[in-house]
């Protein structure tokens, strides 16, 4: 069972070691106790799996005794020749159903500006078409600041995925949308 306080206590550590070490290796833990933190507050219970292979979160809504698994991805949007993405590797945990949905958490500076949320069946698409420079990381969700951004990086439409293009003319449908986690 989560507490709103002992998370809260994490992410005032991790917020100033990500700072003073201005280290991005630390965001993978970061995002997920970010995420942890905002559906505690939302007064759901959450457990932090801690595994690095797997779902990251346990997430239980005690009013009506359901529990979702949570994936939780995060990128930076402005490292200078790097796009920002989410990584589903080689897509099997998205091929199991190993989760009920994911939360992108999105950087800029070393601070979260936005929570993307998304069900598992808004995600699979990523796992139809192989677009990573590695063959152990070809699926891959891309986040731009702007409709236009993702139009220059992706120039031929066939490159391009619906889901993508809906975030970027829509973020507001994705955007700390956390009740798509029990939808």
């Amino acid at each position: 069972m989560s507490e709103k306080g002992s998370f809260s206590d994490i992410i005032e550590h991790l917020t100033k070691v990500v700072k003073s070490s201005q280290d991005k290796r630390f965001n993978e833990y970061y995002a997920e106790y970010l995420v942890a933190f905002e559906l505690s507050k939302l007064g759901y219970d959450v457990q932090v799996l801690g595994k690095r292979r797997g779902v990251d979160l346990l997430v239980r809504d005690p009013s009506r005794n359901i529990e979702r698994f949570v994936e939780v991805k995060s990128s930076h949007i402005d490292l200078k020749d790097f796009a920002c993405a989410a990584s589903f590797g080689k897509g099997g945990g998205i091929e199991r159903g190993d989760f009920n949905c994911c939360v992108f958490v999105v950087f800029e500076k070393l601070q979260p500006i936005e929570y993307l949320v998304f069900t598992l069946g808004e995600i699979k698409e990523v796992i139809k078409k192989k677009r990573g420079a590695f063959p152990n990381n070809p699926y891959l969700l891309f986040r731009y600041n702007s409709l236009q951004e993702y139009e220059v990086a992706f120039p031929n439409l066939e490159e391009r995925l619906e889901i993508e293009m809906k975030l970027h003319k829509h973020p507001d449908e994705f955007q700390s949308q956390w009740s798509k986690i029990f939808s």
